[in-house]
């Protein structure tokens, strides 16, 4: 096939104009722009003909996915809800499985993502729905996934996880409680007993000053009610479906992995809702490996379109300094305008609704404010690296001059060293 910018051309006209005259455009184009961005002042209707809507992207996920929905309503019944308050959406994510072994084709049915449920009476009963959606973007499919829901409340699952019993009755509680989004207890695989304190994710740490990224951190303030936290991983997320649809849900532009659930949770937070995990709610993750193309420059975009979107100009710079020390300026540069064009709408939807900053939010750190509160004690984690990335940075000329030529940096700098001084990595107490 001849590979002219002719017949490329051809080729995106020919998918552009099959994916406008489908049903789903068709119902939906309103709430497009011309580069099909989001439009995120249309707001879906909110049904709420259920009680829960799960929604799980999944990619070349069997048979993960089908021991997933089975272990999700087998908890659902053991908690005592009926079949009838829940459905599960799988968002096929542009999976590539289906027809890639030679011994599958005269037996399809035993193959691919969400296939194998399709011919099953799970399917027809409408427990469980299927959408083929052919980008590979987990967020993305996340987001089409809420528009279809028709649950009162989201749960966002991987593809790939078993649910502990009582972990629906303790989230949905904990939802409804806080009205925003909560998190469960993460445990992995081979993990059993579950350990709070131990071996069992409850939040992030924020780890900012070098990257704006958040690491797993067991910190427990309560182990028998749903508590504060700053963010956490997304593998078992729940959230109010008409909330979810006005903030905007998760970012449109990602690049597969890394930098969304930081862009997701601080967002709530900016909003002037609330971020909780409940301790007793336990999912495992059952799966190692990704099943999606990955490269670190994917993350490193991610972080700089997520800073972006969130406002957090000095933070994003600081970022792109940090990996300057690699040198590939050309590189990142073109990172940096990609960005602005592709997070730009999101930027100015987050700017207007925004009741915070995420400066107002380091100061401020409400998570651990709003646990002293209730519990009376605190667990939330920070960590700013600032003299000892300074030491590096001075090891990179083209990275230290940037910093020492920045209109951000020094503003940053004072804001750490006024509101962030006791979350410094190794701070010399005469520093402080």
């Amino acid at each position: 096939m001849s590979r002219s910018a002719e017949r490329i051309q051809q080729v995106i006209n020919n998918l552009k104009n099959q994916f406008e005259n489908t049903p789903y455009y068709l119902r939906v184009k309103d709430r497009f722009d011309s580069n099909y961005s989001w439009n995120f002042s249309e707001v879906p209707e909110t049904k709420d003909s259920l009680l829960l809507s799960v929604i799980i992207p999944a990619r070349n996920e069997f048979p993960n996915v089908v021991h997933t929905v089975h272990s999700i309503l087998n908890c659902w019944e053991a908690d005592g809800y009926d079949y009838k308050d829940i459905e599960i959406i799988i968002i096929d994510n542009c999976s590539s499985e289906r027809h890639t072994e030679e011994k599958f084709f005269t037996h399809p049915v035993d193959q691919g993502t969400s296939s194998y449920l399709e011919a099953r009476g799970i399917f027809y009963t409408g427990v469980v729905k299927t959408h083929y959606f052919p980008l590979a973007g987990n967020h993305t499919a996340r987001n089409r996934g809420a528009e279809i829901a028709r649950g009162k409340y989201l749960f966002f699952s991987d593809a790939h996880m078993a649910y502990r019993p009582g972990f629906f009755k303790h989230m949905l509680k904990a939802c409804e409680e806080s009205n925003g989004i909560v998190h469960g207890a993460i445990a992995w695989m081979g993990t059993y007993p579950p350990t709070l304190g131990k071996d069992i994710g409850l939040q992030y740490t924020l780890k900012l000053g070098e990257e704006f990224k958040g690491t797993w951190a067991p910190y427990v303030t309560t182990p028998d009610h749903w508590f504060y936290i700053a963010s956490q991983g997304h593998c078992s997320v729940m959230v109010p479906r008409e909330q979810f649809l006005r903030f905007g849900g998760y970012q449109e532009f990602h690049r597969t992995y890394g930098g969304g659930e930081i862009y997701m949770d601080l967002k709530w937070w900016m909003f002037g809702s609330t971020v909780a995990v409940e301790p007793r709610a336990v999912g495992y993750h059952l799966k190692s490996f990704r099943g999606y193309s990955w490269h670190h420059d994917d993350y490193i975009h991610n972080v700089l379109n997520i800073t972006y979107a969130l406002g957090a100009d000095d933070w994003r710079e600081r970022c792109y300094i940090n990996w300057l020390r690699k040198g590939r300026k050309e590189v990142l540069d073109q990172m940096l305008k990609e960005g602005e064009r592709d997070m730009e709408k999101d930027r100015e939807f987050i700017a207007k609704k925004k009741a915070y900053t995420i400066n107002d939010l380091l100061t401020r750190i409400p998570w651990n404010a709003m646990n002293k509160e209730k519990f009376g004690k605190e667990s939330g984690s920070v960590l700013v690296y600032h003299d000892t990335w300074l030491d590096l940075l001075k090891l990179s000329p083209i990275a230290y001059d940037v910093y020492q030529n920045s209109k951000y940096q020094k503003g940053l700098e004072e804001f750490i060293n006024k509101n962030l001084s006791q979350y410094v990595y190794k701070r010399e107490l005469k520093k402080i």
